[in-house]
C-alpha cells in the first residue's frame, strides 16, 4: 500500500521528527562507539599487562631454575694427596652450563693439618678444569699425577715452490701428561699411538679405568680397539699397500669392520675395549694381549670387552673385568649396558711382568730373550656376574681382592649382589682361598610396622642386601681390615662398614650439618650419604637430602663395636666443604631468596597383603596460605628397577619450592634397595602391580589432607613415563594432568628398536622367560601380551592434558614411542604438547635442553593443575 501526503505542514512536521530520530541515533551510536573504543583499549591494556606478567613469570621461572640447578653439588671424584706436614684433599665438581649446553668441571682443594683437621683461615677458591682434560689420576703415594688431555695439533707444510707459502692442517690426538713432585713438575708428555688403539675410555663409572702400578713407573688403561683397515671397491691402487692382507676391500659399511656394534645408550662410540700398558720412563705403549677372546685385526665382532683394570700389589699382574661381547656364547648381540648390571661378566687375571720389562727398555728393538707372559686365568668361573675388583694393601704378605658378583645373576636390569673376597699371596704371586663376605639375599628378615601418617624412626626394615654397581675406587682402610661403601637401604643411600674377616656389616651414622652428635642419628638418619674415597686414615663422604644440596666431609676411621664406631665417628665427622652455587647461566644472578621446602619419608605395606614395603618421599612447599593445601605432582621413577633416594634433585626442588607443588617420589615394589624378592615381584606385572602401588601411596597422602586431592598430576620419564600413561588411562578420575619424558607407551613396537629388547620380555613375562643365548623377533601371542601391558591399551580412557618430551638420539626408548602417543592424543582432541630435543638421548640431560624441559613441565602444570 502506498500513501501520499498533500499537506505541507504535516509533511514538514514528519520530516522534523525523522531528523530528530536520526540525530538521536547518531548520538547514541557515537556514545556506543566511544564506549566500545574504551573497552577495546582496556582489553588491549589487559593483554599488554598479561604479556608483561607472563614474561615476568617466564623470567622468574628461569631465575628460579638457575638457583636450584646452580646449587646442585655433583662431586665426580675425590682423593687425598699426602705432603710432608699435612694432607690435601682434592675434589672435582661437575656443574651445568645452560648457555653452552655442556658440563663444566671445577677443582676444589682442601688442606688438612697432621691431625686430619681443616687448616684454619685458608679458603682456596675452586679452579675450572680445562675442557681438554679428560681424566686425572693421582698416584698411590700422591707424588705423581697423570692427566689425559685432548690436543689439536696444527701441522704446517711448506708449499715447496720457493714462494714461502705454506698450508696447515690440524689433527686431534690424545696425550698422557705425567706430573711429578706432587703435581708441580711436568715430567713427561706421551702421545698415545693412533695406530695401536682408538680413543681412551674415560668412563670410570663402568667400562673405563686407569691405574698406576705400585712402583708408579707404569700405567694400565682402557682404549678402543683400532678399526680394521678398509678401502673402497673404487679406490686407487695406491690408497693402500697392495699386499697388505689387513686391508679389506669394500668393508667400509660392513658391521664389525668399517661399522662397529656398540653398547647402546650413552655408549654409542664404545665397541670393543682392550687393555694397554705404558711405561712412564720410556713412553712406550703396548697392548695386553694375553686376555680372553680373539684379538683379530680384521674385525671388531664377537670377543670380549675389557675394563676396570687394576694392578696386583706386587705389580706383576693386572686384574680386570671382561664382558661377553659375542665371544663367550652368552650374548649373541651386544645389548645396552648403562643401568644394566645383568650383562654377563667375569673377573680375569693376566701376567704383565715381562711386558712391563719390555716397555721399560729404552732401546727401539725388543728384547728377544724375554719370554711372553703366561696366559690369562678366570678368577670367577662359578659366578654369572662379577665386576669392580679392588685390592687392599698387603698385610703379612697377603692382600685381599674384593669384588661384586652374583652366582646365578638376575634377568632384571638391576639387582642384589654379593661381596666376594680372594686372598693374594704377594710373594708367590698367586691367589688363594675364595670367600663370600656378604651373601646375596632375598630381602630383609624383618619389616617394621608403621601407619602411612606416622613418622617412623629406625631403618624401616633389616638389611635388604647390597644394592650398588661399583665399589669406591679406594674402599679399604689402611690396615686392610675394613671396607667402607655406600648402598641403598630402602630409599636411603647408607654408608656401611664391612669386616674383611667375617663380612659383618655396620651402618655408619654421622651428621655433617650439626655438631650435636646426640641428636644426629634421629634427626638426619634418612639423609642419603655416600663414600667418595677411603685413604690416609679417613673416609671422604657426601651427605644430601631433598632440601639440601650435598655437603662433603671426612670421617676419622676408628675400630671397635658398632656402638663405639658410631659414637667416635659422630664426634669425628668434619665438614670439608659446603660448596657455594656456581651459576649455570648468564641470564640472571643467583638470588638467595627462593622458596623452601620440607620433606618426610613414608613407609606403607601393600594393600594386597604381601610381605613387602612401599616407600615414598613427600616434598612439601613452605607456604603462607596454610588454608589451601598444594596441588600434588606424583613422580614414579624409571627403570623400573631403580630407586629415588633421599637426595637433592634440583628439578624436584624447583617444582616444589618455586612452583609451590607437593612432589611425591614413589618407590614402588620392584625398586632397588628393598630386597631381591620384592624387586623381582614386579617382573611380569608391569602396568598392574606398580600402578596399584603408586595409586595406594597417592591416596594415602590425600587422606592425610596434606595436598589438594582434586588437583593431582603425574610426571615421569622412561618407565616413569610408562606409569604416567597407565595412571591417566586407568585412573583418569585421580590423575588430571601428565608430563612424560621418553616414555614407553607401546612395548611390542619397541622390541626391535631398543638397545634392551630383553627388558620387553622380562618385564612383560617375568624372570626366567628370556633366552639370553637367542636373539629372535617376537611371536604373535607375545605381541598381544606386550600390548595389554602397555599404556596404549588404555588410551581411550585418557582425558588428562599431557605433555610429551622426547630425545631423538635416544637408543633406549625409541622416539617413535612418545611421538605415536602424542599424535594419538591429539587425534582424540585432547590438550597435548610435544617437546623435541634433537641431540638429546634418553635422559634429556644436556643442560640447555634439561632446563627447557623442566620449565616447560612447570608451566604445563601451572596451566592445567
Amino acid at each position: 500500500m502506498r500513501f501520499t501526503l498533500h499537506n505541507p505542514l504535516l509533511l514538514a512536521l514528519l520530516v522534523v521528527d525523522q531528523l530528530k530520530t536520526i540525530v538521536l541515533a547518531r548520538a547514541a551510536f557515537s556514545q556506543s562507539s566511544s564506549s566500545n573504543n574504551s573497552i577495546v583499549s582496556e582489553a588491549s591494556s589487559i593483554r599488554s599487562r598479561m604479556k608483561v606478567k607472563q614474561a615476568a613469570s617466564m623470567s622468574d621461572d628461569a631465575d628460579a631454575y638457575n638457583f636450584f640447578a646452580s646449587s646442585s653439588v655433583d662431586v665426580t671424584s675425590a682423593y687425598t694427596v699426602p705432603s710432608q706436614n699435612n694432607n690435601i684433599i682434592t675434589l672435582v665438581r661437575s656443574v651445568r652450563d645452560v648457555d653452552c649446553n655442556k658440563r663444566r668441571k671445577f677443582l676444589y682443594t682442601v688442606p688438612l693439618n697432621k691431625d686430619g683437621n681443616i687448616v684454619a683461615g685458608i679458603n682456596i677458591p675452586p679452579v675450572e678444569i680445562p675442557a681438554k682434560e679428560l681424566l686425572r689420576l693421582s698416584s698411590p703415594s700422591g707424588r705423581k699425577l697423570a692427566l689425559l688431555v685432548n690436543e689439536d695439533r696444527v701441522d704446517h707444510v711448506d708449499g715447496g715452490n720457493g714462494s714461502g707459502s705454506s698450508s696447515s692442517s690440524s689433527s686431534a690426538r690424545q696425550v698422557l701428561e705425567i706430573w711429578s713432585e706432587h703435581g708441580t713438575k711436568l715430567e713427561r708428555r706421551c702421545v698415545l699411538p693412533k695406530d695401536l688403539h682408538g680413543n681412551v675410555c674415560t668412563d670410570t663409572s663402568w667400562f673405563g679405568g686407569m691405574c698406576w702400578s705400585p712402583t708408579e713407573e707404569a700405567l694400565v688403561y682402557v682404549a678402543e680397539k683400532s678399526t680394521p683397515k678398509t678401502k673402497s671397491f673404487f679406490g686407487r691402487s695406491d690408497d693402500c699397500a697392495a699386499d697388505d692382507v689387513r686391508v679389506q676391500e669394500g668393508g667400509q659399511y660392513t658391521l664389525g669392520v668399517g661399522r662397529r656394534e656398540d653398547w647402546g645408550e650413552k655408549y654409542a662410540s664404545t665397541s670393543l675395549l682392550r687393555l694397554f700398558c705404558i711405561s712412564i720412563k720410556s713412553g712406550k705403549v703396548a697392548e695386553v694381549e694375553n686376555c680372553p677372546g680373539e684379538n683379530s685385526v680384521l674385525s671388531t665382532d664377537g670377543s670380549f670387552t675389557m675394563g676396570q683394570p687394576i694392578f696386583s700389589p706386587c705389580g706383576s699382574h693386572i686384574i680386570y673385568t671382561a664382558w661377553d661381547a659375542g665371544g663367550g656364547g652368552r650374548m649373541p648381540k651386544r645389548l645396552g649396558s648403562i643401568y644394566c648390571s645383568q650383562r654377563p661378566s667375569s673377573i680375569y687375571c693376566s701376567s704383565v711382568d715381562n711386558l712391563l720389562k719390555q716397555l721399560s727398555n729404552n732401546h727401539s728393538a725388543p728384547d728377544e730373550n724375554l719370554e711372553k707372559d703366561t696366559e690369562f686365568s678366570c678368577l670367577t668361573p662359578n659366578l654369572r656376574l662379577a665386576s669392580s675388583p679392588r685390592f687392599s694393601v698387603s698385610n703379612k704378605n697377603i692382600a685381599s681382592l674384593t669384588f661384586l658378583g652374583s652366582v646365578n645373576g638376575f634377568d632384571t636390569h638391576a639387582g642384589n649382589v654379593g661381596l666376594f673376597k680372594l686372598d693374594w699371596d704377594v710373594i708367590a704371586k698367586k691367589f688363594g682361598s675364595f670367600k663370600e663376605l656378604v651373601p646375596e639375599r632375598d630381602g630383609p628378615d624383618h619389616i617394621d610396622d608403621f601407619s602411612p601418617d606416622e613418622e617412623f624412626s629406625g631403618l624401616g626394615f633389616s638389611f635388604p642386601g647390597l644394592f650398588l654397581t661399583m665399589l669406591p675406587k679406594n674402599c679399604f682402610t689402611n690396615d686392610g681390615k675394613f671396607i667402607f661403601l655406600s648402598s641403598l637401604w630402602g630409599s636411603v643411600n647408607r654408608v656401611l662398614r664391612i669386616s674383611v674377616e667375617d663380612g659383618s656389616i655396620c651402618p655408619v651414622y654421622f651428621d655433617l650439618c650439626s655438631s650435636d652428635a646426640e641428636n644426629s642419628a634421629s634427626k638426619l638418619q634418612y639423609c642419603s650419604q655416600s663414600v667418595l674415597d677411603v685413604s690416609r686414615g679417613g673416609v671422604i663422604v657426601s651427605q644430601s637430602e631433598p632440601n639440601n644440596p650435598a655437603l662433603v666431609g671426612r670421617l676419622k676411621i676408628c675400630e671397635g663395636s658398632a656402638d663405639e664406631l658410631n659414637e667416635n665417628i659422630m664426634h669425628g665427622a668434619t665438614l670439608l666443604s659446603k660448596m657455594s652455587p656456581i651459576s649455570t647461566t648468564s641470564h640472571s644472578y643467583i638470588c638467595e631468596s627462593r622458596g623452601t621446602l620440607t620433606w618426610k619419608l613414608m613407609q606403607l605395606k601393600p594393600n594386597d597383603g604381601t610381605d613387602s614395603v612401599i616407600q615414598a618421599i613427600l616434598l612439601l612447599p613452605n607456604r603462607s596460605d596454610n588454608e589451601n593445601p598444594p596441588a600434588l605432582i606424583v613422580v614414579p621413577h624409571g627403570g623400573p628397577h631403580s630407586c629415588l633416594s633421599t637426595m637433592y634433585i634440583p628439578s624436584y626442588a624447583f617444582l616444589c619450592a618455586h612452583g609451590n607443588y607437593a612432589v611425591l617420589e614413589v618407590n614402588y615394589r620392584g625398586s632397588t634397595g628393598f630386597g631381591q624378592k620384592s624387586l623381582e615381584s614386579l617382573a611380569g606385572h608391569v602396568g598392574t602391580q606398580d600402578v596399584r602401588d603408586v595409586v595406594q601411596v597417592t591416596k594415602a597422602v590425600i587422606e592425610q589432607k596434606l595436598v589438594d586431592g582434586d588437583r593431582v598430576g603425574v610426571c615421569g620419564g622412561s618407565h616413569g613415563g610408562f606409569l604416567a600413561g597407565h595412571l591417566i588411562g586407568q585412573h583418569s578420575e585421580l590423575f588430571k594432568v601428565a608430563a612424560m619424558r621418553n616414555p614407553v607407551t607401546n612395548i611390542p613396537s619397541m622390541v626391535t628398536a631398543t638397545d634392551i629388547p630383553d627388558w620387553c620380555y622380562v618385564e612383560t613375562f617375568g624372570s626366567g622367560k628370556y633366552d639370553w643365548t637367542d636373539f629372535r623377533p617376537t611371536k604373535r601371542d607375545e605381541i598381544a601380551s606386550m600390548y595389554d601391558a602397555s599404556p596404549v591399551a588404555h588410551l581411550n580412557n585418557v582425558s588428562a592434558p599431557t605433555l610429551v618430551a622426547i630425545g631423538l638420539a635416544d637408543k633406549r626408548v625409541p622416539a617413535s614411542q612418545g611421538i605415536e602417543y602424542f599424535h594419538a592424543l591429539r587425534s582424540k582432541g585432547l590438550k597435548t604438547k610435544l617437546l623435541v630435543y634433537e641431540k638429546c638421548d634418553h635422559a634429556i640431560d644436556l643442560p640447555t635442553c634439561e632446563a627447557d624441559h623442566w620449565i616447560n613441565i612447570k608451566k604445563w602444570f601451572d596451566e592445567h593443575l
